[in-house]
């Protein structure tokens, strides 16, 4: 019996429940110390809200899913480099809303902690979250994700794809198997931020010319 063929597609509306589980799983407890802190305001409905929404970072419109037998196993979240500060700032105005401004100085205040890691450069398309469901992976989703990325890229004129990645995330030899090489490490030093593994790597990707490789 053959298996069913992954079907690569932009996320919809209604993909919200799903793409909010893999955006949780991409994120791990990260997600609640940046989107959770604040009281009647859970995390998964703060990146919920946001999903919903245009122009910000965690929004449908940028986000791409892995279909496989009608139900959505994975997920990409990416965008140009040079978009970042514009969807922070949009990403700040939604949050406003959403949280209030006490909520949306303190998530501010907290993002401080990031210290001087560099996320993605102009030139480069920015790999924010992949995620596939844990019972698939291995299964060459995030691989095909990872290629949809490079497509996408090509598309906009961008020659390289960027993300970055916790010291000790295994999907990190995915990465390396997909061309990614390690651009930057960046340490922090905090229980939650990466993981409490230690800090990020920024990994890049310099994508081959069409038509020479």
């Amino acid at each position: 019996m053959m298996k069913p063929e992954i079907a690569l597609r932009p996320a919809r509306l209604q993909d919200a429940d799903a793409a909010v589980r893999l955006i949780r799983l991409s994120m791990r407890d990260e997600i609640d110390w940046l989107f959770g802190q604040e009281p009647g305001h859970p995390a998964d409905q703060v990146a919920a809200a946001l999903y919903a929404r245009r122009g910000n970072r965690v929004s449908h419109a940028h986000c791409r899913v892995a279909e496989l037998g009608g139900k959505v196993v994975g997920l990409l979240l990416a965008y140009p480099g040079a978009a970042l500060r514009g969807l922070d700032l949009r990403t700040g105005w939604h949050l406003l809303g959403i949280l209030g401004p006490g909520g949306t100085l303190r998530l501010a205040r907290r993002q401080l902690l990031y210290g001087s890691l560099v996320e993605a450069e102009a030139g480069e398309y920015y790999v924010s979250n992949l995620a596939v469901d844990p019972e698939l992976q291995g299964q060459g989703i995030g691989a095909a994700l990872l290629e949809l990325a490079d497509r996408l890229a090509r598309q906009q004129g961008l020659g390289k794809c960027s993300l970055i990645v916790t010291y000790d995330n295994p999907a990190r030899r995915l990465y390396e198997r997909s061309g990614y090489r390690l651009e930057r490490s960046f340490p922090i030093e905090h229980p939650v931020l990466a993981h409490g593994s230690g800090g990020y790597h920024r990994m890049v990707k310099d994508l081959p010319v069409e038509g020479n490789g």
